[in-house]
């Protein structure tokens, strides 16, 4: 018989994520929830057939939904020198610790966008079968990048159009749930100008026809103001960062209103990273070693501020965004999905309601899960997630779980890990 669990906390977020049921209970029949009902509905006789969890004075919420990971990245300033020297098999034990690090803080979906095929899919196979714990995955396996392009080293290297849509056929053959395309060069890869295009937007547009014929997503990383023109035009589903640099470096932002209202009309998503980016922030003001910029930004005119205030304009003018905190760079540790919230509301103007759905239900339906997880439902899988205190008074919250519950069953309970 399958396994029947009861879950009671003093908050349970509603179906829309909205704000609290006061006092209820989560009801699990296997790894599906059964129903969500007030806890004083519960038969006398509850613990006769279900497993009776008391959570207590917590706010119980959908797991978090992390939409941005390179699950063999180390998440340490020396993440490129360990990224480019390990063995695959000193990777792969990497990234299944930084898996169960992102489980055990609440995720429990996660879709990792940039990582060698040889780790990302055994890991994946891994996680399936119970050999090792970890939120469910979707993967990308290697991004597609040109010739010594961003994170080409990890990367499949793919310059013309032929190429390109040979590398989608070939990551969909692999397993791959996404696919991930590298349209301007990027901060972490030292040969590759984050300022200017990779490909152009006809090339980024075959790769999206093929995608879509293949039935996936496809989602590019871009940090140059054309890079973004482009990644429109050719109707990438999700841009990643989406910073507006100018191609030359004594210049600010070259924001474009017009490109933005094509994207929201579009239905085009943003992955802002601001999680990444706040955690960097708050480590340079605590005094800790952060990474120098790349030299294509390191005399730039632009603050941190002036990119905050383009993201802020693309939200206003009806772009959605997407919690996707870049697990594995730098400032990105896999324990830390919870500062896309913090950042949402301290960065971006979010209300903290805003920032929790946005971490749960919006990112279940950007990356199309949206049907089976993200929400507290009848019929959803049950993956959850208790915390301290109150996330819709304090933000920081959502980086303080108690409780990590992942298809019905107990993966964390009072803080301790159970796997």
């Amino acid at each position: 018989m399958a396994n029947k669990s009861v879950f009671t906390a003093a908050r349970v977020a509603n179906a829309d994520v909205t704000g609290w049921l006061p006092d209820h209970a989560v009801v699990v029949d296997g790894d599906r929830i059964e129903s969500v009902i007030p806890a004083k509905q519960l038969p006398s006789d509850v613990s006769d057939q279900y497993e009776v969890h008391n959570l207590g004075d917590l706010s119980l919420i959908p797991g978090l939904i992390d939409a941005h990971a390179h699950m063999h990245c180390s998440a340490t300033l020396d993440a490129y020198d360990l990224v480019t020297t390990e063995s695959l098999e000193t990777l792969a034990v990497r990234s299944a610790k930084n898996i169960r690090d992102a489980l055990l803080s609440g995720v429990t979906t996660l879709r990792d966008i940039g990582s060698k095929n040889e780790i990302a899919f055994q890991v994946r196979n891994a996680v399936r079968s119970g050999v090792i714990p970890g939120p469910r995955l979707l993967l990308a396996g290697t991004p597609i990048t040109t010739t010594a392009g961003h994170c080409w080293f990890f990367g499949t290297e793919a310059d013309t159009e032929a190429e390109v849509v040979t590398a989608v056929r070939q990551q969909k053959k692999l397993g791959a749930d996404v696919i991930k395309m590298m349209a301007t060069g990027g901060m972490f890869t030292p040969s590759a100008n984050p300022r200017t295009p990779q490909y152009p937007a006809s090339t980024l547009r075959a790769a999206v026809v093929e995608a879509e014929r293949l039935e996936m997503q496809i989602v590019a990383h871009t940090l140059a103001a054309q890079g973004v023109r482009n990644c429109v035009e050719a109707g990438i589903h999700h841009l990643i960062h989406a910073r507006w640099y100018h191609p030359d470096v004594t210049q600010p932002l070259d924001f474009d209103t017009e490109t933005v209202k094509k994207m929201a009309a579009n239905g085009q998503w943003v992955d802002p990273t601001f999680g990444h980016h706040l955690i960097g922030i708050e480590r340079k003001e605590a005094g800790e070693a952060v990474l120098p910029p790349h030299t294509a930004v390191a005399a730039s005119p632009v603050t941190d501020a002036d990119n905050i205030e383009t993201a802020v304009k693309m939200h206003e003018m009806g772009v959605r965004f997407t919690t996707g905190l870049d697990m594995g760079m730098a400032t990105a540790p896999f324990a830390r999905s919870g500062s896309n919230a913090r950042a949402f509301v301290i960065e971006l103007g979010y209300t903290e309601w805003e920032a929790i759905a946005a971490s749960t239900k919006e990112t279940a339906g950007a990356i199309r899960v949206g049907d089976v997880v993200g929400t507290l439902e009848p019929g959803k899988i049950a993956d959850m997630v208790s915390l301290e205190g109150d996330p819709s008074q304090d933000i920081a919250n959502m980086e303080r779980s108690v409780d990590v519950i992942q298809s019905g069953t107990p993966v964390k309970l009072a803080g301790a890990a159970l796997v």
